[in-house]
């Protein structure tokens, strides 16, 4: 095989039929050079026999299979360390990704050399890479991000957090901050303790809104188990020894209304006018579900959000009539 053009790092454990397989499957259909790094962490033998049997399938498949579980973190360092290419991509095992979105993803790479990390949209982020999707099937939403990608031409721009669902780092980046911390154990909060050290050391994080990228989720937190609670807990408490108080990313609801206020920018309304109304339309359905509950909160977001909506409206006005919706009081 070629030299790849990147690296992509999956880090398995159970589920195979429901993660890891389907995640594979979609990368099968991408033919441009990959190579697939897969690190099991010491899954059930089912999971470790079919994930052979995919390996056998694919020849761009390396499959490590740990004797221990021994995390998140610790299996994309193990991953990194084994990667021929100079770009790494960490991929969830839940996710899927459509044809064409990583050769994409490698072309904004190589195109911005002073990018550090990048990141695409998906369906399921919690932060403001995630639109608007209402499907209820993965192919429904997928399909619902291709309409998006034919929306968005060259829209991009910078971020302090990154999801790991998806993430884009350059080689010498991920070695410069020493990889993933593995102090956080089997996960959470190390891709946020990622991104503050990037992001300390004046790196650049970038979203793209040309890729979307299928993310299952673990969906309502509500729904997680004491051990995934308490976890979170812990390393909640473990980021902010390590890292002080100083990083608080804004909330996802105002990140989404200051990507909704980039669709007024010179730069991005030379775009297509029904593309912008098609984004702005999608991340405003989005605005309108990210309502505070503090009644104080909410006027002063509704405020903001009406702002970003009159500023819109008189940007595109000249081009004729609208179909953006004013925010009800």
């Amino acid at each position: 095989m070629n030299r790849p053009q990147c690296s992509v790092i999956i880090v398995s454990y159970n589920n195979f039929p429901q993660t890891t397989g389907p995640c594979l499957q979609s990368l099968a259909r991408e033919k441009s050079a990959l190579e697939i790094i897969v690190i099991d962490n010491h899954s059930d033998q089912g999971t470790q026999d079919a994930l052979r049997a995919a390996a056998g399938q694919d020849s761009r498949i390396k499959l490590i299979l740990q004797e221990t579980n021994g995390g998140y973190s610790k299996g994309n360092n193990t991953g990194a360390r084994e990667a021929s290419s100079d770009l790494l991509i960490l991929l969830n095992s839940d996710t899927e990704v459509p044809p064409g979105a990583i050769p994409r993803l490698v072309e904004l790479m190589t195109e911005h050399p002073d990018w550090s990390m990048l990141g695409p949209v998906s369906n399921q982020t919690g932060n403001d890479q995630q639109i608007h999707t209402k499907g209820t099937t993965v192919q429904e939403i997928l399909d619902e991000g291709a309409v998006w990608c034919a929306h968005s031409h060259d829209c991009h721009y910078p971020t302090d957090i990154l999801s790991f669902f998806c993430v884009v780092i350059r080689r010498d980046v991920y070695n410069q901050l020493n990889g993933l911390d593995e102090e956080f154990g089997l996960g959470y909060y190390e891709d946020t303790d990622f991104n503050y050290r990037a992001v300390k050391t004046r790196m650049k994080l970038m979203i793209t809104e040309d890729v979307f990228v299928y993310h299952r989720g673990s969906g309502s937190f509500s729904k997680t188990s004491a051990a995934v609670r308490k976890m979170v807990k812990r390393n909640k408490k473990l980021f902010r020894k390590k890292q002080g108080h100083g990083h608080n990313a804004a909330h996802w609801r105002l990140k989404n209304l200051a990507a909704m206020a980039q669709y007024s920018a010179p730069e991005i309304t030379d775009a297509p006018l029904a593309d912008l109304r098609y984004k702005f339309n999608n991340r405003q359905t989005m605005a309108r579900k990210l309502l505070p509950n503090s009644p104080i909160k909410r006027f002063f977001y509704l405020r903001r959000l009406k702002a970003i909506e009159k500023k819109f409206l008189a940007r595109i006005s000249t081009f004729g009539p609208t179909d953006i919706q004013p925010t009800l009081p």
